[in-house]
């Protein structure tokens, strides 16, 4: 598998797709943005470093069999998720043909003792920078289909995909969100960045974007189902899928029906077919 040695940087600001009303604001980031070193390997998921302003991004990267380029996901994981979390649902994914990101955000460590960022509109903002470069950061990985690029956020990593969707239509192929955390939204306070706004949802019915949200019925975790109503009313081409005992977590069974059913719907998508 090559390795990504490069150490071209570039510069990168990401912003919306298309000029949206004043209320529908996002920030507009710029960062530098070099290629990642991806290490040798004889597992298929490779421990990876991704780098934005010089500060590394830890992430691994799972290949599936062959050449490529391959439909990649990238995977954000829920609020101070753990570096490998997601493996398990990556290496599945490989099985279906997709290559998959994962990676640590830079503030998605829990300090001790545990508590919820003070400023979750800042933290939220910072990761959605983290998002971005990632996001930006596949153009060094020869293995990664351009044009078939989707994003998995699973809770607060959800409304992170959310936003990071809504900013890159042109580069993302489709969003699964697997319980996100729509809720935040109304817990977002500022100290520093008041750029993202916290209302998202007129902007998300303008989206053109395929959406799949994913839930389960034993519930969310401080989740409002009627949220994920909302946003199904909401986003113009969405689809919503309910696994029957799958809780907040989508461990083991449930894990596995979360990348089966997604898989059959991005194969949907692909053939610009609505899902059954």
């Amino acid at each position: 598998m090559p390795v990504q040695t490069s150490a071209v940087v570039t510069e990168t600001t990401s912003e919306p797709a298309q000029v949206r009303e004043p209320e529908s604001v996002f920030p507009k980031y710029k960062y530098l943005v070099s290629a990642p070193v991806i290490q040798e390997s004889t597992d298929i998921t490779k421990p990876a470093t991704f780098y934005i302003d010089g500060t590394p991004i830890k992430g691994k990267i799972t290949f599936p069999e062959g050449e490529g380029p391959f439909k990649t996901i990238i995977i954000s994981s829920g609020l101070y998720g753990t570096l490998g979390r997601y493996t398990k649902k990556a290496k599945r994914y490989s099985k279906a043909g997709y290559c998959v990101i994962e990676f640590k955000f830079r503030n998605g460590t829990a300090p001790k003792p545990y508590k919820d960022p003070k400023y979750l509109g800042d933290f939220i903002y910072e990761q959605v920078k983290d998002l971005n470069a990632i996001i930006d950061a596949t153009k060094y990985i020869p293995q990664v289909d351009q044009s078939n690029i989707y994003l998995y956020g699973h809770s607060m990593g959800g409304l992170d995909t959310a936003y990071a969707g809504l900013m890159r239509e042109n580069d993302i192929k489709g969003l699964i969100l697997v319980d996100p955390s729509f809720y935040a939204l109304k817990r977002m306070k500022f100290e520093k960045e008041k750029t993202l706004t916290t209302d998202i949802f007129p902007i998300m019915a303008k989206s053109k974007m395929n959406v799949l949200i994913i839930t389960g019925t034993k519930g969310s975790f401080g989740e409002d189902p009627h949220n994920f109503d909302d946003a199904m009313v909401t986003y113009p081409n969405s689809y919503m899928v309910i696994l029957d005992g799958a809780d907040h977590h989508f461990d083991g069974v449930s894990g596995d029906k979360v990348v089966d059913r997604s898989v059959e719907i991005l194969h949907y998508w692909d053939a610009n077919e609505k899902p059954d």
